[in-house]
């Protein structure tokens, strides 16, 4: 009886929600913290080892090494906690009545849950650079139009391999990676009458099981990238990056007795940026860029296009802020040698066009710590 009120009232709520699973991310690399903050405008940045990801020309510009093995990060969606925060009230207050479920579920709906894990361990130096780019997590949008769940949760991983050369006087740089890639986890909708059947026989009404709806595979890609800084006078910079030329499709794997089906595979992105230095002396510097992803995508430009803008105090202090997919980004990182706190907020639109709907503007905060190395 308890189920069927809160089906009931799932199925004849008054609102009318989106369908947000439609379009999703504009997933073409491993995200960073200082990218995002920056509105994640970063292809023709590329000065730290985010460019194993964003553009491996970026390297052939470092001039020192770096390494970092410890640096764990979390990130959570502004409707995930107040999800936490309803159900601790709810459990607090020792209600068990429907109206007070239904409330909570009722905040729930329409809305989408995030949470990420994850790291970046890396050794970057001038002209080379190897890391992983590692993500445990996912999302999840409940419907009650069609009375269904979207789940995108489970562990991806990038793993490059990065070279780099300078040419022209050190004014054009070109940059070449070799990656492996692995993806394991659930990436579907789910109807009523799926998860009515998997609690019961877990077999659904289709005659599948459980572990039929999940997928897991490896694969091997190529990504290439170039940057261009005619003038040292403000470093004006074009940037240039195609990850996953001509596609990387994944291999299917087994665990045991289960075999997944395999991944969709990665598209061929094209991504371009320029950047600009308008102040830059020996002690801080102020740095701009702006970007267009997915170039060759049929993704409307209102994702594609990102501005980004970041101050620098030394090594010590960084601020950005940015605008990515149209809202503010922000953070900031902060490096005391042994320790380094990178902290990011940002707003993932997950509709087809950015700003066409509230409900479907995730707000994510994200905060990496580094120690030791």
């Amino acid at each position: 009886m308890y189920f069927k009120k809160i089906l009931m009232a799932l199925t004849f709520g008054t609102a009318s929600m989106p369908n947000i699973s439609a379009a999703g991310e504009l997933k073409w690399t491993h995200y960073g913290l200082r990218p995002l903050a920056m509105g994640n405008a970063y292809v023709a940045v590329a000065d730290d080892y985010n460019a194993l990801f964003y553009n491996p020309a970026g390297l052939a510009r470092l001039d020192s090494w770096s390494l970092e093995v410890f640096n764990p990060r979390l990130g959570v969606s502004a409707t995930t906690l107040k999800t936490i925060n309803d159900f601790t009230n709810l459990a607090s207050s020792n209600s068990s009545s429907v109206d007070a479920t239904l409330s909570v579920f009722e905040t729930m709906t329409g809305k989408p849950q995030w949470v990420n894990l994850g790291a970046t361990p890396h050794f970057i130096l001038p002209g080379f650079g190897l890391g992983i780019g590692l993500d445990i997590g996912g999302s999840m949008v409940i419907h009650r139009s069609t009375i269904s769940a979207d789940l995108d949760a489970g562990a991806n991983a990038i793993v490059p391999i990065a070279f780099a050369k300078n040419f022209l006087e050190d004014r054009l740089s070109i940059g070449a990676t070799i990656k492996g890639v692995y993806k394991q986890g659930v990436e579907r909708e789910f109807s009523l009458a799926d998860i009515n059947a998997f609690s019961k026989s877990q077999t659904s009404s289709s005659g599948n099981q459980l572990k039929d709806y999940f997928v897991g595979g490896t694969g091997f890609g190529v990504d290439l990238g170039m940057l261009f800084t005619p003038v040292t006078v403000g470093e004006p910079t074009f940037g240039m990056s195609v990850t996953d030329i001509g596609g990387t499709p994944y291999k299917a794997s087994s665990m045991g007795e289960l075999k997944f089906g395999a991944p969709k595979p990665r598209e061929p992105s094209l991504n371009t940026g320029i950047s600009f230095k308008p102040i830059k002396t020996g002690s801080y510097y102020v740095l701009t860029s702006m970007d267009v992803h997915a170039v060759n995508q049929p993704i409307h430009f209102s994702k594609k296009v990102n501005f980004g803008a970041e101050w620098g105090l030394s090594k010590a202090l960084k601020v950005q802020a940015g605008l990515h997919q149209g809202s503010v980004s922000g953070g900031l990182q902060l490096d005391l040698w042994l320790l380094i706190l990178r902290f990011v907020t940002y707003t993932e639109q997950l509709g087809t066009v950015a700003g066409e709907s509230e409900s479907a503007a995730d707000r994510r905060y994200m905060a990496q710590l580094k120690l030791i190395l």
